[in-house]
């Protein structure tokens, strides 16, 4: 996504780090530590991963006991601070740029890690999807308490040159670190700390903007840290991997939806005019909404022609038509883990995942789709590299 050049907007920067990292001789194994993002985490994997490893990292990001309110964040800061006080963990001593590469199967991520620099205009790191105030609120916190960003945040990009090449470049030597996950994958990671590659870098990056892939909340936690805390350099960057979708496409998977309080009859005799109501679940109709209570599906079809992505239109026309609370929807990242909470007064919205270039499209004009329209893959693993505050 290159932009017009630099100008009064500011400009993309991912500034070097001193990254902290989980010791080999310190735990089972580098890959038991890691986890995947706190909002892509099922309750039988959160068991999995506590059960895994006494240090693996959901017991940072997805704090247990939310009964106790704020204070649920302070067990994650205490064992943040065994952890380095034990020298489970510990910092780089030299600023770097980090390539992080995750592979599985044929599915590849690979790009760089560091600090991100904010852009509160919203001129140079463009969201695409809205956030939940809760969610928001929910990693800042965690972030004050621990006083870390745990997570990077994922920022796509297009036609990189320089820095497409550097990172490429930097896989063809030895690895900081390597790691393998229960799940198959295989992660390596490099650094990057020439002086004269990380200005080539830093010049080619400021010549392009990025969308934000995935943490969009994580990335609004971060604005509005800087917004509580201007005077603190820290808070002006936050956590990020930057990838060129060009040279390492990026999967583009949509996110289900449970509704309580939804049941079939209601979506078949309250669906406005434009839509057509099919028996079953007929998977060949382009963006189609496909509903069940577990048992009978119906699918939706807009007579309209696409006029928006099908997320937008579920909650824009849809749902109130419906007369669904928002607020009491649930989000899931598998058709599964969806179809397997419906029932007759409980039903499970299955949806298509919008086209990169809708995406693009309305990120750079500054609109935002519904909240969790989009999961883009791989995501980085959280574990490998975090940053302190």
């Amino acid at each position: 996504m290159p932009s017009s050049g630099p100008d009064s907007r500011g400009a993309l920067r991912l500034d070097p780090l001193r990254a902290w990292r989980f010791v080999a001789g310190k735990v089972s194994a580098l890959g038991a530590v890691t986890s995947p993002p706190y909002d892509v985490l099922e309750p039988a994997l959160v068991r999995r991963l506590t059960d895994s490893d006494l240090h693996n990292m959901v017991r940072l990001i997805l704090p247990r006991d939310p009964d106790l309110g704020p204070g649920r964040y302070d067990e994650p800061a205490r064992r943040l601070t065994g952890w380095q006080r034990d020298g489970v963990v510990v910092q780089d001593p030299r600023p770097a740029l980090y390539v992080y590469e995750q592979q599985l199967g044929s599915a590849v991520l690979c790009g760089l890690v560091g600090s991100l620099g904010l852009d509160p205009a919203r001129r140079v790191v463009l969201p695409h999807e809205n956030v939940m105030p809760h969610w928001v609120d929910d990693r800042l916190e965690l972030m004050e308490a621990t006083d870390a960003d745990l997570e990077p945040i994922l920022l796509a990009y297009g036609d990189g040159g320089a820095a497409s090449d550097a990172v490429d470049n930097a896989r063809s030597g030895e690895p900081w670190v390597v790691a393998d996950t229960y799940n198959g994958a295989h992660h390596r990671i490099w650094r990057i700390e020439d002086p004269s590659t990380l200005a080539m870098i830093a010049a080619e990056l400021a010549q392009h903007e990025a969308l934000i892939a995935d943490g969009h909340h994580r990335y609004a936690a971060y604005l509005e840290r800087q917004r509580r805390e201007p005077t603190r350099p820290s808070a002006e960057v936050g956590l990020a991997m930057l990838v060129d979708y060009n040279r390492h496409p990026l999967t583009l998977d949509p996110i289900h939806r449970v509704v309580p309080g939804l049941d079939l009859a209601t979506v078949q005799t309250r669906t406005p005019e434009g839509w057509q109501v099919l028996p079953g679940r007929v998977e060949h109709v382009p963006d189609r909404i496909a509903v069940t209570d577990g048992a009978s599906w119906v699918t939706l079809r807009s007579t309209r022609g696409q006029e928006a992505p099908t997320v937008s239109m579920l909650h824009d026309l849809l749902l109130p038509a419906w007369g669904v609370v928002e607020a009491d929807i649930s989000f899931h990242h598998t058709l599964q883990d969806a179809v397997a909470l419906a029932g007759p007064q409980q039903a499970a919205v299955e949806l298509v995942a919008p086209r990169m270039d809708q995406v693009l499209r309305s990120a750079v004009r500054g609109a935002v789709l519904p909240q969790k329209a989009t999961s883009f893959g791989p995501k980085p693993r959280v574990g490998l590299l975090f940053r302190t505050l």
